[in-house]
């Protein structure tokens, strides 16, 4: 039987789950470790009567090949720190976690930026997410990100339209799709990027898990981008985890009304850098790559019409009825011209017909 059974059992147990990596240095292997006797945990562990006595009882509920043939019929692979192709910066961090993967971008990228924020974010806020994700994916770096509602998701799609992909880590079993109207996201970055977890199936999406799951999506990465967060967001979890990483910690700011730039601009007070484009990412990570003016799409010509339109707007909504006003047509016109620019991707028309430019 191969090693990697035996971790999926170890995981499969949260009482050693917990404390996996003494476990594996007070007995060598993780097959030894399956397969301690009662007495063996009390003495080498220094684990409690009850507390053996427990393992020992769902060791013998566990079908090792049932459980390993389960994760092969999901496509999910166990990647160990003692695989070659485990992320090298992963490997540095305290405790590297066993990692459930889907997805093969986890196994061969190269440099990493996380992009986290807010999960109730501005229109704003998601469109700079997904432009820095974007310029960033399209200069071979990998986003990591986690999947979240707001900024999470947006960065993913962002990175999904570059070479560098993307990796989304997530704080429930891979089985299982958190939030639930990310499915097509979450199936395109399996099959075109990695989604990770160190949690096993079946595991809901408890509170407690993303703690945990921040650690990870910072120490994957070089440094992390921090695109609005609220005075206790959990993305500022996310930075504090980079620091005592030694990863840099980087924040676009914001509008200071805006409740959700106050954790960024809290960050940038105590000496995070501040990134208004792709350039200042490159310089803070040190990052020797050549911006391709190339890789950027080309911008459709314009009529004096469309380009009216698009000089009233701007990143902060504005209402449909105050546009009409301001460019003096007639409403039917101005909703055709909208409608041209968004399919250009010059626009977006939000929810309260609210438009923005992007």
């Amino acid at each position: 039987m191969s090693d990697k059974k035996f971790w999926l059992g170890l995981k499969l147990i949260p009482e050693l789950d917990r404390r996996l990596n003494q476990a594996i240095e007070c007995f060598g292997s993780p097959q030894h470790v399956w397969e301690a006797t009662p007495k063996d945990l009390i003495e080498k562990l220094g684990t409690l009567p009850d507390v053996a006595q427990k393992i020992v009882t769902a060791r013998n509920k566990i079908n090792l090949d049932t459980e390993f043939q389960r994760l092969e019929s999901e496509g999910i692979e166990l990647l160990t720190p003692s695989d070659s192709h485990y992320p090298m910066l992963l490997r540095e961090i305290h405790s590297p976690p066993i990692l459930f993967t889907k997805g093969d971008l986890i196994k061969r990228y190269s440099q990493a930026v996380a992009i986290v924020g807010a999960r109730r974010a501005s229109s704003c806020g998601k469109t700079i997410a997904e432009e820095l994700a974007e310029e960033l994916s399209k200069l071979g770096i990998t986003i990591i990100s986690g999947l979240a509602r707001g900024i999470d998701s947006h960065a993913h799609l962002g990175a999904l339209k570059g070479e560098g992909g993307t990796i989304g880590v997530l704080g429930c079993g891979l089985d299982i799709v958190y939030p639930p109207e990310n499915r097509e996201l979450y199936r395109k970055i399996s099959d075109e990027g990695s989604l990770i977890s160190e949690q096993p199936l079946d595991t809901p999406p408890f509170a407690q898990n993303f703690p945990a799951r921040n650690r990870i999506i910072s120490g994957l990465s070089l440094g992390v981008i921090i695109v609005e967060a609220g005075e206790k967001s959990g993305a500022l979890i996310t930075a504090d985890f980079a620091l005592e990483q030694g990863r840099e910690v980087m924040v676009v700011p914001g509008n200071i009304k805006n409740p959700l730039t106050r954790g960024c601009h809290g960050l940038l007070k105590q000496g995070a850098c501040l990134v208004e484009k792709v350039e200042d990412v490159m310089e803070a990570l040190n990052l020797d790559v050549k911006l391709n003016s190339d890789s950027k799409t080309s911008s459709p010509n314009l009529s004096p019409a469309e380009k009216m339109i698009l000089d009233k707007l701007d990143w902060e909504p504005k209402h449909l009825e105050e546009l009409v006003k301001e460019v003096n047509l007639d409403i039917s016109q101005v909703l055709g011209l909208l409608t041209t620019l968004e399919l250009k991707g010059f626009v977006r028309q939000d929810f309260g017909k609210k438009i923005s430019r992007i």
